[in-house]
């Protein structure tokens, strides 16, 4: 049984709750393996060691905490003679971009198969579509400039062309941009990364300072991107964002794709193709 259930930060505790219960009840009625699909993984910037947010010693590691709940929801326990033999059902588990390396090894450590889909091929279709000559493509932070050269490798962009952006976070609604480590000045930026928060801290902030900077144009395409009120009145401010290319990985609400210069990529075609393989296994 392949149960979907993404994780929007705004209704986040709500949907957590719900796919519990929904492995509970696949569990509870004889499902043989549970497969979850959670196209964005909320808990999946759970890394202490490569996370740019402070973390205290003693904290909980909540993308782990999240696996081990998900596998004892789907755990049964059957007794052969005097013997209580634990069987967990929820084997394994398929996301989007995950924030860190570090959930794909809890998923290992935890026993459960992880398929970690990637947004970088449906962001290069899309983009190949746009004059890119005078293109440079800037990774949101040194995290994601792996990525962003495999983005440029597709977009036939010189790796001399791809930079990324040095910053510092002072709290969860405010960055500071110490340095872009590449010139921009008169070019036509692509701003890659993973994922907007809800406040688009960092967007709101690099934009700002690319604009001090006198580039030609800019774009932002990114794989997830959480939409409040407050995100669409902060996105309408920043004017000189030509396009915004997301996927659909969580709800776009109408009324951001109405107000804002969004392109929004399909997600279905990549998990419906992943549930296809996983279900022709012998």
């Amino acid at each position: 049984m392949f149960l979907i259930q993404t994780s929007v930060p705004q209704t986040l505790y709500h949907d957590l709750w719900e796919l519990f219960q929904m492995v509970n009840a696949a569990k509870e009625n004889g499902a043989s393996k549970i497969i979850v699909v959670m196209p964005y993984v909320s808990y999946a910037r759970s890394d202490k060691e490569k996370s740019d947010k402070k973390y205290i010693p003693g904290m909980a590691i909540a993308g782990r905490l999240l696996i081990e709940l998900l596998k004892e929801s789907g755990t049964i326990e059957t007794k052969v003679g005097e013997k209580v033999i634990r069987v967990n059902k929820m084997t394994r588990f398929i996301g989007i971009d995950f924030h860190s390396k570090k959930f794909e090894k809890f998923l290992s450590e935890l026993d459960v198969r992880g398929y970690h889909l990637s947004a970088l091929p449906l962001l290069a279709k899309y983009l190949k579509t746009k004059n890119l000559q005078n293109t440079i493509l800037l990774a949101g932070d040194k995290g994601a400039l792996r990525n962003a050269t495999l983005l440029a490798g597709k977009l036939s962009i010189p790796i001399d062309s791809v930079g990324f952006v040095d910053k510092t976070r002072i709290s969860d609604t405010e960055v500071r941009i110490d340095n872009i480590e590449t010139e921009v000045a008169g070019k036509d930026v692509i701003i890659f990364d993973d994922e907007i928060s809800p406040a688009a801290t960092t967007l709101k902030a690099l934009t700002k300072e690319l604009e001090k900077r006198k580039v030609n144009s800019l774009r932002v395409a990114v794989t997830h991107v959480s939409i409040t009120q407050d995100t669409i009145r902060s996105l309408q401010k920043l004017n000189m964002i030509k396009e915004l290319i997301v996927t659909d990985t969580v709800p776009i609400p109408e009324e951001a794709r109405r107000s804002l210069p969004l392109r929004v990529l399909s997600v279905t075609g990549l998990i419906a193709e992943k549930i296809k393989e996983i279900s022709e296994e012998p």
